[in-house]
């Protein structure tokens, strides 16, 4: 996990391996994984998601967190094979689709998800407040 959260630019990494169990494994699960091991402490990849449990559709709406695929392992159809567990568990579920984001600047990614026959989302873009907006709003200037 911390090789994907460094390729997308994150900081602050703070997962450590007792959050994961408690919050993918505990009373209520905050995710669910995907994972193609290579051995003892070593994955290929892996594909985590969740649920944003309400929508106006009154269904929940299943969301890829990240799909990730170690680079030495790439070509050999790990992500393929995560994207595919993850359908069926979409058709498992009782989702019709599940979504995600990609960093505009992967390409990659994105050919790789085109060649699935996913598309980017012709109607809504990802917006985000950052600190200082949300400090100015806490603090009611205009």
């Amino acid at each position: 996990m911390r090789a994907i959260v460094s390729f997308e630019r994150g900081q602050d990494f703070s997962l450590n391996e007792a959050e994961l169990l408690r919050r993918g494994f505990g009373e209520r699960p905050e995710f669910g994984a995907y994972v193609a091991d290579v051995g003892p402490g070593s994955l290929a990849g892996m594909a985590v998601h969740y649920e944003i449990p309400f929508m106006h559709t009154l269904q929940p709406l299943l969301m890829l967190k990240w799909l990730y695929v170690d680079p030495e392992c790439r070509g050999g159809r790990v992500g393929q094979r995560r994207m595919r567990q993850m359908a069926m568990h979409a058709r498992a579920t009782g989702h019709e689709r599940f979504c995600w984001f990609v960093l505009n600047d992967n390409l990659l990614a994105q050919s790789f998800y085109r060649g699935l026959g996913a598309t980017d989302d012709p109607e809504w873009l990802r917006w985000i407040i950052p600190a200082n907006a949300l400090n100015r709003l806490v603090e009611g200037a205009e």
